[in-house]
């Protein structure tokens, strides 16, 4: 199939794909046994995608666990599309745009589960849960080594290609038009840590997750470093909320507090 016949059929595929899309992210199954994902422009972004950075924020005073500001809607679709495209020709994996307009973008399918799911599969097995772990900080380095950044880097973001590699999805927001470099860089640690620090002390392995943690932040550009430590002591009293009754998003700011 040449480039032309290829744009071709994708475009026409997400015409088909929008005619029976009942949702505002759907994946569908194209004629060539290709499974793809469809965003459709909404009238508006939905509150729940900003309800967990949100709530931390507000619990914690951490700035960096603040939303970015979204306008929704085809905006968020512009956004998102520039984003694929500059990490997809810096070498990050990401899904790969097939076709687009003002209102709808297709985009490859990178995996079948995310992070956090592969975590919980493992979570009886410490050896494989901490490579899964170690896997996910690897490669957030590799993104930044590469001069870029990505948005909402919770688990549940980071597709599990193989025990190699890690793609990223959800680009609808863009951080940096609000923060400077560093301070996106320190944002995608501060959001993997809060995704993950509580399984990992669930899991009976926050020994041997912050071991790992610290050794990457280690590395880490001074500036980097310095704001991630800082926004952490910030949440450094929090470590001894472990009882229930405190609900689990501020748990899982105690279990982060743990990093401090």
């Amino acid at each position: 199939m040449t480039v032309s016949d290829s744009t071709t059929f994708y475009q026409h595929a997400l015409q088909q794909c929008l005619l029976v899309q009942t949702s505002l992210m759907q994946n569908h199954t194209l004629e060539n046994g290709e499974k793809v994902w469809v965003r459709q422009a909404g009238a508006r972004n939905s509150a729940w995608r900003y309800h967990l950075l949100k709530i931390a924020q507000q619990i914690s005073g951490i700035h960096m666990l603040q939303p970015v500001p979204n306008l929704g809607g085809i905006p968020s679709l512009q956004t998102e599309a520039a984003r694929l495209q500059a990490l997809a020709t810096a070498g990050v994996q990401v899904p790969v745009i097939l076709a687009q307009q003002p209102n709808a973008l297709m985009i490859s399918h990178i995996g079948e589960h995310n992070l956090e799911n592969e975590w919980k599969q493992h979570k009886h097995q410490p050896e494989i849960l901490l490579q899964r772990w170690q896997l996910g900080l690897n490669a957030i380095a590799d993104v930044h080594k590469r001069k870029q950044y990505l948005s909402e880097t919770f688990a549940r973001n980071m597709i599990y290609v193989n025990q190699h590699s890690i793609g990223f999805i959800d680009f609808e927001d863009d951080p940096l038009s609000v923060m400077t470099l560093p301070h996106c860089h320190a944002r995608d640690w501060l959001c993997y840590l809060h995704s993950g620090a509580r399984l990992m002390q669930e899991y009976n392995v926050a020994n041997q997750a912050k071991a790992l943690w610290e050794s990457m932040l280690h590395h880490q550009p001074h500036e980097v470093h310095t704001i991630v430590t800082n926004s952490l002591r910030k949440i450094h009293w929090m470590r001894h909320l472990t009882a229930r009754i405190y609900g689990k998003d501020t748990l899982k700011l105690a279990a982060m507090a743990s990093y401090a």
